[in-house]
């Protein structure tokens, strides 16, 4: 349980590190598109020694099944979740990203029905429901950390990817071992990232942590985003799930997320909830519960 709530610090707080790394008096000068560039390039050589460190003695032959699987987990690693995030986090407050995680819970359910056929039930059908009407309803409000709807959007988009990218995951852990996919797909979607960067023309911006030793800089950056987030979070998630079922550690990542994350936007930013931004949290929790409320199937005889 400590190692899932832990975690939960880390993914609660990336919103709230993003905004602190954008603001104008920030001696690294970051935008959306240079963090990105960044932080990937930064985390690529922490993700190969982590697949190197973990890869199996007996390593499965690589299919083309496999090799296409590790490359979209990539691509929604890096472009889906760390460039999404990052746009979304310039352009909304913190705590409608933090609000937003609710929905993750819920649309991993959905896709994993329609694209796994697991089955969703009626109470995951209207925690569906449920969670795109907080979702609207906090997209339609505004707080007092300048929230936008394209910057909602964005990051909505960002845990639809992340959603998606765990279908990825499930099918891959059934082959290899679960850090060394981590660190495979986590790797590829570094260079994606770089081929942003370099595409964008903003390569540049990766020599920003290197030119600024300042406390903010290497307190934001270096440990929150790339040890912290991109290593230790995933560190942390596989040893809660081996030893806690999946429901409570997905239940302690979220819940403790939202919470860490509030926290920090309040007390580092100084963001306060609207009265409509209150009823959309209502909402979105109540979504969570629902998807992560225990479902037993009939029991059977003797």
């Amino acid at each position: 349980m400590g190692a899932a709530l832990v975690s939960a610090v880390f993914f609660g707080v990336n919103a709230v590190a993003s905004k602190i790394l954008y603001a104008p008096k920030a001696a690294a000068g970051f935008d959306a598109v240079g963090l990105f560039v960044a932080r990937g390039v930064w985390s690529l050589p922490l993700f190969l020694l982590l697949a190197v460190a973990t890869r199996p003695r007996r390593c499965p032959p690589l299919t083309i099944r496999s090799a296409a699987l590790f490359l979209f987990c990539g691509i929604a690693y890096g472009p889906g979740t760390n460039a999404l995030s990052a746009l979304g986090a310039h352009a909304t407050s913190a705590s409608h990203a933090v609000l937003l995680l609710s929905l993750f819970p819920p649309l991993a359910a959905g896709l994993a029905a329609i694209f796994l056929r697991e089955r969703l039930s009626v109470l995951k059908i209207v925690a569906i429901a449920i969670g795109i009407t907080g979702a609207a309803t906090l997209t339609l409000s505004r707080s007092s950390g300048a929230a936008t709807m394209t910057g909602d959007l964005l990051i909505a988009a960002f845990i639809l990817a992340w959603a998606i990218l765990t279908l990825g995951i499930r099918q891959l852990d059934k082959v290899y071992p679960a850090l060394f996919v981590v660190g495979v797909f986590g790797a590829l979607g570094c260079i994606a990232l770089g081929a942003l960067g370099a595409i964008a023309g903003r390569l540049d911006s990766v020599l920003i942590p290197a030119q600024h030793f300042d406390v903010q800089t290497v307190v934001w950056f270096d440990v929150e985003l790339v040890l912290l987030l991109s290593l230790a979070g995933q560190l942390l998630q596989s040893m809660a799930l081996r030893v806690l079922n999946v429901a409570i550690v997905v239940a302690l990542t979220s819940y403790g997320s939202i919470f860490f994350g509030l926290a920090a936007s309040r007390a580092v930013l100084g963001e306060r909830l609207t009265a409509q931004d209150i009823v959309a949290a209502a909402f979105l929790v109540t979504a969570l519960g629902l998807s992560l409320w225990p479902e037993h199937g009939p029991r059977r005889g003797p």
